[in-house]
């Protein structure tokens, strides 16, 4: 039998380009053939990350991006130095982009609902608050749409990286110290991109505000694209200013001699600040369109009150937290600390006073649980220990609750120590509801039934219900023995609309409410609250303060402190206080949101006379947070 001649049978040869291992003298073009895959990669989230700056902002600032190169071509170099890094590390081109993509993507996303959400752009500090996002997210109602540059953005990124496991399926054979000098080549790249990213010179090559509202931090931010910006908040986020001394500023703040308040003058205090508060009645322009009486309560205890003034927060429908520490501390830009720390709280209880309070909410939110106990607190109570037994645990306590354990806990207080009260309310906290009518009454009478006469409707339905609470916590401290004073400020304006063109400011615009941030007085009456501070008659006799009415200074609320000494006639206080107090007079308004008020006019920068005091304000709330002289808590 003739045997048949058998042919050896192999597999084929991949293409060129799809193969896995190479000879070393071709192993050169492979890797360029990864770096342009690479490369074409992070040039498409360049671009998805640059629409997703915008969210829902002046489109025209997109024309800005291509105007000025240099603001796409340094968001690309950042996000390729990190891919070339990933590359080095994990050797697989497919992997390193997707991973580069969930990263810069999930910035950009962040910063894109975050504007949506409450008008405030993405800092990298935000992400030690992630929890607190995302609970608010969950439980508050507010809708994350996935518009269609997002779906087309993770359809691109799914399809991109199933076509770079195909096409770069090449594993690099590191040899020696070839996976290293791999890694320190990319670390160069990235290096030198984050070098030129925190750049001032680049900083100021990037400025391209001609499609840009120069009164608002946020299309600025935008301006630069969502990871230049992102990136260098990295370096601004920790508060150390340029050319800091600590020895310099330990001297500055020890140039000031402590004082204590006045034995006969010590007076039970109370402070309350009220979510989402502020007296939109002030901002009527257009008569007849609402009916504003429910504000009348409040106007009542103003009438009453020694001192009112306006409070210049830097929120909008959100930063609770930075109203609320800036009062305690003095610092005029705040942050999550994480061990003792210097405030106004610690002097009091050197003065003898014992500190509370309350706050309806969970302890973990803004992590009140622990940096109330850092900033001098004895006790403070939450929703998990306190509010949960009183309303039930899947219902947050309103006002008038909150209000009824803030009298109880005075009550079983001692009545011969001073005594401090620190609470932040919850009830008023939006979104506002948008389809009907939540509170008895009606209050917006032109265009009602739309989702912005809702949402306002609504938002000041809760108004009038939470001055009943109020007034009745009022009358108690009225009829009380023990002198006691009140003051009491709202964090920040209420977010109110539902149109995504305009999600925060729908209602302000379509009821006539100038909040255009374009101007002087729209920026005041955006980012304005009210303050005032109001007395027990029996904290009057002891004070001898019987006048009422006087409109206090418009200031920061890192000021606050400074008028509340000042109308209780306390002296000069700790000396941070008198520090800050020689700021408030240069500087009665600061703002992070890139504005100063200096000589009775508001302004985007620091005139060069002013610039050393101000470096001197700076580095005196860095000090004052980094270097605490109080003792530890128990």
């Amino acid at each position: 039998m003739a045997k048949r001649s058998a042919k050896k049978r192999t597999n084929p040869e991949p293409p060129f380009l799809l193969r896995r291992r190479m000879p070393e003298r071709r192993q050169f073009w492979f890797l360029l053939w990864h770096l342009v895959l690479l490369l074409l990669g992070c040039a498409m989230l360049t671009y998805f990350t640059l629409r997703l700056s915008l969210s829902n902002l002046n489109p025209e600032i997109w024309l800005g991006y291509w105007e000025a190169l240099w603001i796409p071509a340094i968001n690309l170099a950042l996000i390729y130095g990190l891919c070339l890094v990933l590359f080095a590390l994990i050797g697989r081109a497919w992997l390193a982009w997707l991973l580069t993509a969930v990263l810069t993507l999930g910035v950009a996303l962040g910063n894109y609902y975050l504007i949506i959400i409450r008008s405030d752009a993405l800092q990298f500090q935000d992400l030690l608050c992630l929890r607190e996002a995302l609970a608010i997210t969950g439980t508050q109602g507010y809708e994350l749409e996935l518009t269609p540059t997002i779906l087309l953005a993770l359809a691109a990124t799914v399809g991109f990286s199933a076509l770079l496991a195909l096409l770069s399926r090449w594993k690099p054979r590191w040899k020696g110290f070839g996976r290293w000098i791999g890694l320190v080549l990319a670390l160069a790249a990235l290096t030198g991109a984050a070098a030129a990213g925190n750049s001032s010179e680049l900083f100021s090559l990037t400025k391209n505000y001609q499609h840009v509202n120069t009164w608002s931090v946020t299309e600025i931010y935008a301006s630069r694209g969502v990871i230049y910006s992102f990136f260098r908040t990295i370096f601004t986020g920790s508060g150390r200013p340029a050319d800091y001394s600590e020895a310099d500023t330990e001297a500055l703040l020890n140039a000031y001699t402590p004082e204590s308040i006045p034995a006969d003058r010590k007076v039970d205090l109370f402070v309350i600040m009220r979510e989402s508060y502020s007296d939109l009645s002030d901002l009527d322009s257009t008569p007849g369109a609402v009916d504003w009486s429910c504000y009348d309560l409040y106007h009542a205890l103003a009438d009453e009150a020694a001192v009112v003034g306006n409070l210049v927060t830097n929120g909008f429908g959100g930063n609770t937290k930075d109203a609320e520490r800036a009062f305690l501390t003095g610092n005029y830009l705040t942050r999550d600390w994480r061990k003792p720390t210097n405030s106004y709280v610690w002097y009091l209880k050197e003065q003898g006073y014992a500190a509370e309070g309350a706050h309806p909410f969970n302890g973990w939110f803004y992590n009140r649980l622990n940096v109330n106990r850092y900033l001098g607190f004895d006790r403070y109570e939450f929703r998990e220990d306190t509010f949960s037994g009183l309303v039930g645990p899947e219902v947050i306590a309103e006002d008038e609750v909150l209000f009824d354990e803030i009298w109880r806990m005075y009550a079983r207080s001692d009545p011969e120590v001073p005594y401090f009260s620190f609470s932040v309310t919850y009830e008023g906290h939006g979104p506002y509801n948008y389809k009907r009518n939540s509170y008895p009454g009606r209050y917006v009478l032109q265009s009602p039934a739309t989702p912005d006469g809702y949402a306002l409707n609504n938002y000041l339905g809760c108004v009038r219900h939470r001055d009943e609470a109020l007034t009745a916590l009022v009358e108690k401290l009225r009829s009380s023995p023990r002198p006691a004073v009140l003051v009491t400020y709202g964090d920040h304006k209420a977010t109110l609309g539902k149109d995504i063109n305009n999600y925060t400011t729908a209602a302000y615009s379509s009821y006539g409410m100038d909040v255009d941030l374009s101007t002087e007085q729209g920026f005041f009456n955006y980012y304005s609250t009210e303050y005032l501070i109001w007395l027990n008659d029996a904290a009057k006799e002891r004070l001898g303060l019987y006048e009422t009415g006087r409109t206090g200074p418009t200031v920061s609320p890192c000021y606050l402190m400074n008028v509340l000494f000042d109308t209780l006639g306390w002296g000069k206080g700790p000396a941070y206080l008198q520090a800050m107090g020689e700021m408030m007079e240069a500087f009665p308004v600061y703002s992070t949101k890139g504005r100063v008020s200096i000589e009775g006019a508001l302004s985007t920068s620091i005139p060069e006379r002013w610039t050393e005091q101000y470096h001197r304000m700076q580095s005196l709330s860095y000090y004052w947070q980094t270097n605490f002289r109080g003792p530890e808590p128990q």
